[in-house]
């Protein structure tokens, strides 16, 4: 039945452009991670957050072009800010439509206009505890009563402890959740059909920038009810690109909205100009090199394998400039670290094991402290397009200048083997066999293994490298199975919580904290930074970095610098660390 459908969808949405005059109005890219979903509820990979961009919008949007933090508004007509802060009431434009482009159509028309209740339904379903979502963390302790929703539709929760320690009866998660779609919950309410309000549990000056986040999309109830679990298959949005086709983790074919509502570039064009996007899967980094010098695919970001092949001295190399190829570079915003399962009985930490617990923090210590650094900057970055990691956060944050550093980012054998010592595996003798799981099959990942490898078997470890695909360690790490690995954490919008969220304990897998860290320090502190008005926030910043430095449940390695190429023939573009493919705002010009 798969094979069937997979030929239906490649029979009714060919792959390429059938002749020059579609050619020349499709836009052509290679994703090097698999999208799988169009359901927003899955907007935490890289490359499910690209395609689904493209169909959904929410209420602001980054600038593009600009600094990362400048957005305008999208789907928000108009907005007040009252209470110190505290109260958003937003006006949602009237003349955004939904485009139904799936057979046969919710609606006789196939459009619906965008209302007050599809932002309502959207947000909270996010939020809802029984869906899988991993976007939840974006929202959690922003709006009041947000929290209490999550936990009264989680099934099986109870209220929080009220005065006197009577935790309350177990609540209804449909009942809750119904009563929140007619009436909205305390922080998110509907005043009239196109228009919200927001009560905010403290002040956020960075609000806009958050909203503009993929986590806070809008789309229809109705389509989720027709589609159900097929909704990842079946998008219905509101954006200037409408699903056309699609294989999932291989392709997905767009084309610009029908009567769309239009917008303004900044430059005074109409928007969009690119009549048909193609984004297709190729996971090989010399592949996707070779398509971009054969004019195959319209941009590319180069990697290991192809960094020195496509750039020399930071241009573009000879063969590429004569033609007319522009680079374009950003700064960091995210961290790459190697991963420790902190609920692996060898490297995590175990309830009541005070001796056990020292132990095992002494061993990642220990593999911090004899980590290749430079090795891995020099054979996987290149030696240029990462910044080596100081602590957990990226320069250019507000905070990063006053926050510590983390002593056991550097390669110093002897002090590890000082810790392996400490940890009762002198010379490694007795020591766990160690499992790095890769997150994929190309040469490039395979690489990243025997690196660490290498490095472990200076103090006497083995490492068994585990070969995935990213889609089979992304499960491993959602059952809690994975024990080492890679991860790179690119931040969606500017703030330190966006990856001090990565380590707060509620957010275990299957959610953002793949580590499964859980500490009660980190927690309490995270909740003061996030849900109350904190005066000292680099303070705050500084005793969380503290405990992440010490307690190791990830290794910080780089920051990796965006590196860009574009075809001459692909105009307005820019690469934004927060919304890397904002493709209305591009033009072909073959």
């Amino acid at each position: 039945m798969l094979a069937l459908l997979l030929i239906v969808a490649v029979a009714a949405h060919p792959e390429l452009p059938q002749n020059d005059q579609e050619l020349a109005q499709t836009a052509r890219f290679a994703l090097a991670q698999e999208a799988f979903s169009w359901d927003p509820l899955a907007s935490d990979g890289t490359g499910n957050q690209v395609i689904q961009r493209q169909v959904y919008e929410g209420l602001f949007e980054y600038l593009p072009q600009a600094a990362p933090i400048a957005t305008q508004p999208l789907l928000a007509e108009s907005w007040q800010i009252q209470g110190g802060g505290l109260e958003w009431t937003i006006k949602l434009r009237q003349d955004a439509y939904f485009f139904d482009p799936i057979d046969p159509p919710i609606w006789p028309n196939r459009r619906h206009q965008l209302n007050a209740d599809d932002l309502i339904f959207s947000w909270l379903r996010m939020a809802d505890g029984r869906n899988p979502g991993t976007g939840f963390w974006a929202m959690q302790g922003l709006f009041a009563g947000i929290d209490e929703f999550h936990r009264a539709t989680t099934p099986g929760a109870k209220p929080r402890p009220k005065p006197g320690g009577d935790t309350g009866s177990q609540t209804d998660p449909e009942q809750v959740w119904q009563e929140a779609l007619r009436n909205g919950i305390e922080g998110l309410r509907k005043i009239d059909p196109f228009t919200i309000k927001l009560r905010l549990k403290h002040p956020d000056s960075k609000l806009m920038v958050r909203l503009a986040s993929p986590y806070f999309v809008i789309y229809p109830q109705e389509a989720v009810q027709r589609s159900g679990a097929e909704f990842l298959n079946q998008p219905v949005g509101s954006g200037p690109y409408r699903y056309a086709g699609w294989i999932p983790k291989h392709q997905a074919v767009l084309e610009s909205t029908p009567d769309w509502r239009g917008q303004n570039h900044p430059d005074g064009s109409s928007l969009p100009q690119i009549s048909k996007i193609v984004f297709t899967t190729v996971l090989d980094d010399s592949t996707r090199a070779l398509q971009f010098e054969k004019g195959e695919i319209d941009r590319i970001t180069p990697t290991q394998a192809s960094f020195d092949s496509l750039i020399k001295n930071d241009q573009p190399a000879d063969t590429l400039k004569k033609r007319g190829v522009q680079l374009v570079k950003v700064p960091p915003a995210g961290l790459s670290m190697v991963a420790f399962n902190m609920d692996d009985a060898d490297l995590g930490w175990i309830p009541g094991d005070f001796d056990g617990n020292l132990r095992r923090k002494h061993l990642r210590q220990a593999i911090a402290l004899a980590f290749p650094y430079q090795r891995w900057h020099t054979v996987l970055r290149n030696g240029t397009w990462a910044q080596p990691a100081l602590s957990f956060l990226p320069l250019g944050l507000p905070e990063t200048p006053e926050l510590p550093n983390c002593a056991y980012n550097q390669t110093d054998i002897p002090r590890a083997k000082e810790y392996l010592i400490r940890a009762g595996f002198p010379d490694g003798n007795g020591a766990p066999l160690l499992r790095y799981e890769l997150a994929g099959t190309d040469p490039i990942d395979q690489a990243s293994g025997e690196i660490f490898q290498e490095a472990m078997r200076q103090l006497g470890i083995k490492v068994e490298i585990v070969p995935n695909t990213w889609g089979e360690l992304r499960a491993k790490m959602n059952r809690r199975e994975a024990q080492v690995f890679g991860r790179a954490w690119t931040m969606d919008w500017a703030d330190a919580v966006n990856l001090l969220a990565l380590f707060y304990g509620p957010n275990q897998s299957p959610n953002i904290n793949r580590s499964n860290f859980q500490h009660e320090k980190y927690d309490q502190l995270f909740e003061q930074l996030t849900f109350a008005n904190t005066k000292d926030r680099i303070g705050v910043v500084r005793e969380m970095l503290e405990v992440l430095n010490e307690e190791l449940p990830a290794i910080p390695v780089d920051h990796r610098i965006g590196y860009l190429l574009v075809q001459p023939w692909l105009k307005g573009v820019s690469i934004h660390p927060f919304d890397p493919y904002a493709c209305k705002f591009y033009r072909l010009e073959r």
